[in-house]
């Protein structure tokens, strides 16, 4: 990616929804559902498209006058991506300080959410096992 994605703004996450939940999109209809209810300019809209283009989470095709926006990433790569660059910037190389912080949030969320967790390690180390054999 090309620029840092662990501060994305309101605007660019009602954007990456939006576009996420239509496919693709271009500026103007994207205004009108979005920032006309914003009270927010079509020109602020195309920024913030223009914004996530460089940072590398939309991708875009010149349709006549208009460029077509569409998802370069899916919900899960960007939560991956964003919890990562929060993991390097907050806990650096003490991993086990960040692995911590998110067994005590899993456990917070309750028992089911924590047998998720147990369910999601015990799969990727059955995967891993597969991968090695």
């Amino acid at each position: 990616m090309n620029a840092d994605i662990s501060n994305l703004g309101e605007l660019e996450m009602a954007v990456l929804e939006y576009v996420w939940e239509h496919k693709e999109s271009d500026v103007k209809t994207a205004h009108r559902a979005i920032g006309e209810a914003r009270g927010i300019t079509h020109n602020t809209v195309q920024s913030t498209f223009k914004r996530l283009w460089e940072k590398g989470l939309l991708r875009r095709h010149k349709d006549g006058h208009a460029y077509i926006y569409a998802p370069r990433v899916n919900r899960r790569e960007l939560t991956e991506m964003m919890v990562g660059d929060l993991v390097d910037q907050v806990a650096g190389a003490e991993m086990n300080v960040a692995l911590e912080a998110f067994v005590n949030l899993a456990d917070r969320a309750g028992e089911e959410t924590l047998e998720a967790l147990e369910a999601l390690v015990a799969a990727r180390r059955q995967a891993q096992n597969e991968r090695d054999e």
